[in-house]
């Protein structure tokens, strides 16, 4: 009995230690899950199955469900954007637009704590969702400008257009008609607005994905697009 007990108490001094130790809160929890359950197995072993399966379901299973749910709920959630009139802009009152519209739906869904950071030029905004600066990308990109290391969560199908010799979406062709006399832009082909993310952003690019496939099952995606295209 003294060896388990000896044993039990290790294996909660090494789950404190890994915990502590942890990059981040999501690895610390899946660790502390571990920990518990090994010591589950350590008390089903030492022939106290009542207790073992206490620790399991209580100590493990009930501890872990309410630690994802806070830290979903606290997650900080890094977003870049690139300043695109009608998709996502900073006006009077803070930002607007399209993509912004969509991000506090998700955000209302999620409970994100969304910092946003502008960026000036596309290219550096790329490079900043590469080197993991930021965890979302906004600004009316389509799936022609993913990089290697990025992944696209569309959300809206769009066309790309021969503009002056110029490759454009719908919505930058809107922008360009405006202001000039051009001949009429040449249909090329059929894309997606995407909300750019890291490859390696795993329960993030779900999330999004999950939460802007019911927003067009419920209508609302249709309804927010009505309003600024």
């Amino acid at each position: 009995m003294n060896t388990v007990v000896i044993m039990i108490g290790a294996l909660y001094l090494l789950s404190a230690v890994i915990v502590v130790a942890s990059k981040s809160s999501f690895q610390a929890v899946i660790w502390f899950g571990i920990m518990g359950s090994l010591s589950a197995i350590v008390m089903l072993l030492a022939g106290a199955p009542d207790v073992a399966m206490t620790q399991f379901t209580v100590g493990v299973a009930l501890v872990l469900i309410v630690y994802i749910m806070a830290l979903k709920r606290q997650r900080r959630v890094r977003l870049g954007f690139v300043n695109v009139p009608s998709m996502i802009e900073i006006g009077s009152g803070g930002l607007k637009g399209l993509e912004w519209e969509i991000m506090k739906r998700i955000d209302e869904k999620e409970g994100y704590h969304i910092e946003a950071a502008a960026f000036e030029s596309r290219e550096t905004a790329i490079k900043a969702v590469e080197e993991h600066e930021i965890d979302i990308l906004c600004g009316a990109f389509t799936e022609e400008e993913l990089s290697g290391s990025t992944r696209g969560i569309a959300y809206l199908e769009t066309s790309i257009f021969d503009f002056e010799g110029v490759e454009v979406d719908f919505v930058k062709l809107k922008q360009l008609s405006r202001s000039s006399v051009s001949p009429r832009p040449v249909f090329l082909k059929k894309s997606n607005y995407v909300f750019v993310v890291s490859k390696s952003s795993g329960d993030l690019a779900e999330a999004l994905s999950s939460d802007i496939e019911n927003m067009t099952k419920e209508g609302k995606m249709q309804e927010i697009v009505g309003r600024y295209l």
